[in-house]
């Protein structure tokens, strides 16, 4: 039973059970207040910290006047992230065709989505293709989403088909990275040791055979090297004068990467994609003045 206060406030009856209303006023509220705590550095290395949890579900409650729990709102932001790991394949997948404004979404035509649904539909399986349900609107908030999701990459380990996603995959598979004082001298060992929990036996199994992977290990690498570099230009721009410079969107190095000649279907426009679901790279990438050095960096990071 929900119990509307008025157009900004709403409140719901306890006896609801577990399942919560999702409308744009909730939706909305949430990716807020995990914006603010991302901006609030809770969320290191990805992962939400016990204090970043707290405040979230604090300040939802705050927002909304609705008490909800950590697993509603985890569960909601589980939901979120496949739903944008899915949308994001869907772009890749459709690399040089138009853009619908009004509706978030790329602009196929009927031939094409024939064509990509005969192979993305996994038949055997009685699975349809998760992009489909992108076809006539996007998702909503695109741009806060990329903020919360931006570095969500998949390994393949875990799926079955293109567009299908397990739903086993959650942030519930790795420890509750603390945040070490800003002067703290304490050695990563000790750091770690210290915020380490028990994994879930599932959990052990699936990143047993994501480190066995050969792409795991490429990524993983070529993640290093590029937030290495990140690390040093971020550095210089902080004692510089010259303003900050804004992160292409996920949109605009794709087009970067069609001006320097890399043509869709090919392994160079899978490594290219993978690499510019990360922020960092995209600022690296714009760093660059010419088409020819882009490429090069593009090949070179195929080649490892």
């Amino acid at each position: 039973m929900v119990i509307r206060m008025s157009e900004n406030f709403v409140l719901f009856d306890s006896r609801m059970g577990d399942k919560a209303d999702w409308g744009d006023f909730f939706l909305k509220h949430l990716i807020d207040v995990c914006k603010g705590e991302i901006e609030a550095g809770n969320r290191p290395q990805g992962l939400w910290t016990s204090t970043g949890w707290k405040n979230i579900v604090a300040k939802f409650e705050a927002k909304t006047g609705d008490k909800r729990t950590k697993i509603q709102l985890k569960n909601k932001l589980d939901n979120l992230k496949k739903e944008y790991v899915w949308f994001m394949e869907l772009k890749n997948y459709a690399t040089g065709l138009g853009w619908d404004a009004a509706k978030g979404t790329v602009d196929c035509p009927q031939d094409w989505w024939d064509e990509h649904l005969a192979r993305c539909n996994n038949r055997e399986k009685g699975l349809k293709c998760n992009h489909v349900r992108f076809r006539k609107q996007g998702p909503k908030y695109l741009d806060d989403l990329d903020l919360i999701f931006g570095k969500v990459h998949v390994t393949g380990a875990t799926a079955a088909c293109p567009g299908d996603i397990s739903s086993d995959e959650s942030d519930d598979c790795v420890a509750d990275v603390p945040k070490p004082p800003p002067k703290d001298d304490v050695k990563l060992a000790d750091l770690k040791q210290k915020g380490k929990k028990k994994r879930k036996s599932s959990c052990t199994i699936a990143e047993s055979k994501e480190e066995k992977s050969l792409f795991y290990r490429m990524y993983k690498n070529t993640c290093l090297k590029i937030e290495s570099a990140a690390d040093r230009i971020s550095s210089a721009s902080a004692t510089s004068a010259s303003p900050t410079n804004v992160v292409p969107t996920i949109g605009e190095a794709m087009k970067m990467v069609e001006e320097c000649g890399v043509e869709e279907g090919t392994p160079l426009m899978h490594t290219a994609t993978m690499l510019i679901m990360k922020p960092e790279f995209r600022e690296v990438f714009s760093y660059l003045k010419t088409n020819k050095g882009r490429l090069d960096v593009l090949e070179r990071e195929h080649e490892k």
